[in-house]
């Protein structure tokens, strides 16, 4: 192939990549447990290939509409007395352990319950599910524990939770919470049967193994005539799991009952039994991992895009039929042999078809290439990036009047240092480096942004303080010294060798979370500069745990190479750090106030922000649970998606946060 041809099939394999990596990425907007629609029928497909379960080790026991009308219940609600007389027939047999997918909360018949515990204790292998449920007048909900006589009772409880897609399809096993173990995960310990490997890998993301069908186990209904009455022995050594099927819920209940790959709808216990076999069998699948999946769609990709250029339609056509073959087969054959599956589908539907309609499209493409060619020439000799040796790497670095001791901190765009004043002071110096842009424009941008923010930064003691701004051209680097941030153990007086920040993200990892109180007062600090930073018109636009830091005690806003003008309508660029950022991007005060609400939900709740308003387990055993939940509706009020309802600034949130200070202190005083 001549010169002019190559880069129209260049133009071709990279549009057939693009393509892929679009449709692949799409489906990893939640921690890839909701799939693209061609993620997800990739490992939906596989699902009718897998072996069935051989053994019959697992039993699920419904609360189906024949046993409660055999019990004579009403409703969802059963006497529990029914429950333990049940539980006392499968103690005779020595089940290794039975699991109830059932929320025992609050007290339903003294004598009932007492008995329904009695025959747990007795059993000494059962597990029980917690419940989540809304707290009144709090944005978002909570897990509890089954009532108390029961929890001491069992075994072991656990939150009985699916990660559902976005197509509402469940795919993947839920493994609690680091305060609480999911149901499937609690059953499989309780039972002795987990593999040391699951052990090790519990928060990874587990894919349900369906074993070919959406009800892999034998089933029998909570009546006398069916379960009760099995033969002595049917349930010996066995894992049974009880719970109920859809037609035992209420009109207008949310129903127990989820989508499978198998276009049909299944009750929640019986996937968490699937669950839990995958646990003890270590055969749940395992998807290949972004980066993977990236390198086979870009192999594809190339191979598609360069591999027809030199044939007819016709022998191209038929190569990638033979093509889509291959990759069906490779697909199962991993999934059979190693329990690992890919994004297939892609490939076969997407990437194949797309090589072929851009193949007729080729030699167009080759036509007009050349001029393409010198424009782009142009236009990379019209704007050129200046190409100035790292200054860092060379050891160029000159701070005026200062020695570097130590690199204390990097980043995409350069270094922060430690060092030491003519007179002995310790300061901090961040470095950016012109080379680490991409083009010039986010240099300079970055340098009127330090240019913008040190005549106010000793104005407010919420602001870290900008001592002196510098720039060397020729090497091509500008720096900014400031106040050195207290050492997480030292204070002030801490040795520059053992130097290490006390920023709010170091304190979380060191304490999880932030009591109420302490909350309360970082958050009336935080938004009181903020508000100050927004009066003089200018926003942070990347305000996370990371950027605060301690000095003296006192929270500021560090990292300020980012601060820019306030704008109305927001900035078309995403700066910002995913979780703490508003889904409207950065430029506005109510984006900043987005960053506070999750800066105040992380540091309360000590979970990741993109959990929120999800509340923590045992909420309402908390000593100060009123002043958290005040707290937290504050949060969850500044991070409304919907403009209208979030706080339009950080004074009217931090009047907010004085008003309960104010009860608190007058609380106090009485």
């Amino acid at each position: 192939m001549n010169e002019a041809r190559r880069p129209a099939w260049t133009k071709t394999a990279a549009v057939t990549v693009l393509l892929g990596w679009l449709l692949l990425l799409l489906g990893y907007e939640r921690l890839s447990e909701s799939p693209s629609l061609f993620s997800g029928w990739s490992y939906d497909l596989l699902q009718l290939v897998l072996p069935a379960r051989a053994d019959t080790n697992t039993v699920i026991v419904y609360m189906d509409e024949e046993s409660t009308r055999g019990a004579n219940s009403k409703g969802r609600e059963w006497d529990r007395a029914i429950h333990a007389r049940f539980l006392n027939r499968l103690t005779k047999d020595q089940p290794r352990v039975v699991v109830f997918d059932v929320v025992f909360g609050e007290t339903n018949e003294p004598a009932s319950d007492a008995a329904l515990a009695e025959a747990i204790q007795r059993n000494g292998h059962v597990v029980l599910a917690g419940g989540r449920d809304k707290i009144q007048g709090v944005i978002g909900s909570a897990i509890f524990p089954p009532q108390e006589q029961f929890e001491t009772s069992a075994s072991g409880w656990g939150t009985a939770k699916m990660r559902v897609g976005m197509d509402s399809v469940a795919r993947c096993d839920d493994p609690g919470t680091d305060q609480q173990a999911g149901l499937a995960w609690t059953a499989a310990k309780v039972s002795g049967a987990l593999p040391a490997a699951a052990e090790a890998q519990r928060f990874g993301s587990r894919w349900l193994n369906y074993y070919g069908s959406s009800r892999p186990f034998e089933e029998r209904s909570m009546n006398y005539i069916n379960a009760t009455n099995a033969a002595p022995g049917f349930f010996r050594d066995k894992a049974v799991f009880i719970g109920g099927k859809p037609e035992t819920l209420t009109l207008a209940e949310m129903t127990d009952v989820f989508r499978t790959p198998f276009f049909e709808r299944s009750p929640g216990v019986d996937l968490v039994a699937i669950a839990y076999s995958n646990l003890i069998q270590n055969d749940w699948l395992r998807r290949a991992g972004l980066p993977g999946e990236l390198a086979i769609l870009l192999g594809s990709g190339m191979a598609a895009g360069y591999g027809w250029r030199r044939l007819r339609f016709k022998w191209a056509f038929y190569l990638s039929l033979l093509a889509a073959a291959l990759v069906v087969g490779a697909s199962i054959a991993l999934v059979l042999a190693y329990h690992y599956w890919f994004s297939w589908l892609i490939i076969v539907v997407a990437q194949l078809p797309c090589a072929l309609v851009l193949r007729v499209l080729a030699e167009r493409l080759s036509e007009d290439k050349q001029p393409a060619r010198s424009e782009m020439e142009a236009v990379t000799t019209a704007s050129p990036v200046p190409a100035a040796a790292s200054a860092a790497m060379t050891g160029q670095v000159a701070i005026p009047d200062h020695t570097l001791l130590r690199c204390i901190g990097e980043g995409a765009y350069g270094q922060v240092w430690l060092a030491r004043n003519a007179i002995g002071l310790h300061h901090a110096v961040k470095v950016l480096y012109r080379n680490r842009f991409s083009t010039e424009t986010p240099y300079v941008r970055a340098l009127r942004g330090i240019q913008k923010f040190m005549p106010i930064s000793r104005s407010h003691a919420g602001f870290v303080h900008i001592l002196h701004v510098g720039h060397n051209e020729q090497a091509g680097y500008f720096f900014y010294i400031m106040e050195a941030g207290d050492d997480q153990m030292a204070g002030q007086e801490f040795e520059p060798a053992a130097y290490s920040a006390k920023t709010l993200s170091s304190e979380l990892r060191l304490r999880e979370m932030i009591p109420p109180r302490e909350c309360l007062e970082l958050l009336l600090a935080l938004t009181e500069a903020v508000d100050e930073l927004h009066r003089h018109q200018l926003i942070h636009r990347d305000i996370k745990p990371s950027n605060i830091i301690f000095v003296h005690g006192r929270p500021k806003l560090a990292d300020i190479d980012l601060v820019t003008d306030l704008s109305v309508e927001g900035e078309v660029s995403r700066i910002g750090t995913e979780g703490y950022m508003a889904p409207e991007g950065p430029g506005t005060a109510a984006a900043d106030v987005f960053s506070l609400g999750r800066i105040l939900y992380v540091a309360l709740s000590g979970k990741p922000p993109d959990q929120s308003p999800e509340l923590p387990t045992r909420i309402s055993m908390h000593p100060e649970c009123g002043l958290f939940l005040e707290l937290n509706q504050i949060a969850c009020k500044a991070c409304e998606t919907d403009l209208s309802r979030r706080y339009a600034s950080g004074a009217a949130m931090r009047a907010d946060l004085v008003a309960v200070s104010q009860r608190l202190g007058a609380a106090k005083e009485t």
